[in-house]
């Protein structure tokens, strides 16, 4: 292995670039699945709208947040809004473009909205949970006060600043055990019921939003195929690089050696070394660039974003790990010692190939011809039923990676959907862990793929 690595160190500065533009193609690879799930989270499920806080919200409704708001609470959220009276169908609060700019601010806005806004959309529902809430408030307004058609937004109006000040205390201690992803769905529902009152097309901003991310998308997957096929063309080419500066080295060495060292080695192996062996070490070396390079950069960077994504299913991931693992493990144990064999059997075959060629006349004098058809055959089939062997054990690594692959994305839905249920998790959020999950394992996929070829790449080296 030493051997083989090198021979690629003498061309570091191709794998230095390599590398670069590697970390760069994986960074975008590793950013489409974000926005796959902006698509379906943002621009289908909640309509292209995606402010933590209404940008406009008529006067009418931020009215009812601000009844569910403290009194410097309330003055706060107006502090960073200002009227406008001429853009919408109805007379408006317009967030100011310094804090749409600002986001510790919209944090900040955003922690003291969400739950007045989830409330408002709640109550503003009319179910039967509402209308119990408003006849136990309608009990501590004096009668005559209310209409009958009255709501709970009429009846906070009329209660006393200490009452309601308790009361929005008392429901935000209710709701303080929510998931914080709950809060946020209700209020994102709120937003946009709040530009639909204000007479915002819902669908051209869906559309637009969609029209945005897809076309950020399909520009960043054509960046990432056109990284792709310049890696893929230096490494080929530092490839080739190697293998033709092997080829020179092997025959000027080959040319300078005296009879005792030429007895050393049959001339069907010094071919054998200077074409197939070299040819091995040249395509590993596209391999090493293209794919163990590669793959623990994917690996990592998919490990990162699923932590940033939903901890609770990193099991998944280590489970799928494991099983690939395991079958790597079990392949190596039976194809790794038939790899040193299957050079030995090259050698052997283009010695007995060269000896009969090469010894014809002869061969035909005394009349062997049966008997070297005899020898040709055994070494033949040797070589056949080891390359058999090992292409039968390589055969079994597809069908069971993709069963486990496939178990992974069944088994990611079956937990995914819970959380989804539960409000921990959303539809795109899922999607976008599944890609990353594919990634990952692709990635120490690719690995033990190239830990069963770099043995014998490292054989063709030692022999080199």
């Amino acid at each position: 292995m030493k051997n083989l690595f090198k021979y690629i160190g003498r061309y570091w500065k191709y794998a230095i670039v390599i590398l670069a533009l590697l970390v760069l193609q994986a960074y975008c690879d590793l950013s489409l699945p974000a926005y796959t799930s902006n698509i379906v989270n943002v621009g289908i499920q909640q309509s292209g709208v995606d402010d933590v806080i209404p940008t406009a919200i008529s006067v009418e409704e931020m009215e009812k947040v601000c009844l569910f708001l403290t009194k410097e609470q309330e003055e706060d959220v107006l502090s960073a809004y200002e009227k406008d009276d001429v853009t919408y169908a109805k007379a408006a609060y317009v967030l100011k473009a310094d804090v749409q700019e600002d986001e510790d601010r919209l944090d900040e806005l955003c922690g003291e909205m969400s739950l007045p806004m989830m409330l408002v959309e709640n109550f503003g529902t009319g179910s039967e949970t509402v209308g119990q809430i408003v006849e136990q408030l309608k009990a501590n307004v004096p009668e005559g006060v209310l209409g009958a058609d009255a709501d709970v937004f009429d009846i906070l109006r009329l209660l006393p600043d200490e009452a309601r000040a308790q009361l929005i205390e008392g429901i935000h201690g209710q709701m303080s055990a929510l998931p914080e992803s709950i809060v946020e769905q209700a209020a994102v529902t709120y937003i946009k019921s709040a530009y639909e009152d204000l007479g915002i097309d819902m669908e051209k901003m869906r559309f637009d939003y969609l029209f945005s991310v897809g076309g950020r998308m399909l520009a960043l997957a054509l960046f990432v195929m056109i990284l792709s096929v310049f890696v893929g063309f230096m490494a080929s080419r530092m490839g080739a690089t190697i293998g033709r500066d092997l080829r020179r080295q092997v025959f000027n060495k080959v040319v300078s050696f005296s009879s005792n060292e030429f007895d050393k080695f049959s001339t069907a192996s010094l071919i054998t070394r200077n074409t197939n062996d070299i040819q091995r070490i040249q395509g590993v070396t596209v391999m090493i660039l293209r794919i163990v390079l590669y793959a623990p950069i994917l690996a990592i960077g998919g490990l990162v974003r699923v932590f940033e994504t939903n901890i609770s299913m990193l099991w998944v991931i280590g489970l799928a790990v494991f099983l690939i693992g395991l079958i790597m493990v079990l392949m190596s144990v039976f194809v790794m010692p038939k790899f040193k064999v299957m050079q030995k059997l090259v050698d052997r075959l283009n010695l007995v190939t060269r000896e009969i060629l090469t010894g014809l006349p002869v061969i035909r004098a005394f009349s062997t011809e049966e008997h070297e058809k005899e020898r040709f055959d055994v070494a033949n089939k040797d070589l056949t039923k080891t390359n058999l062997f090992v292409v039968h054990v390589m055969a079994f690594m597809m069908p069971a990676m993709t069963i486990v692959m496939n178990g992974v994305s069944v088994l990611i839905m079956w937990v995914g959907a819970d959380s989804i249920t539960k409000g921990q998790m959303q539809v795109g959020d899922m999607m976008a862990f599944i890609q990353y999950t594919m990634q990952i394992i692709m990635g120490f996929l690719m690995l033990c793929v190239i830990s069963i070829m770099l043995p014998r790449a490292a054989v063709a080296a030692d022999r080199v």
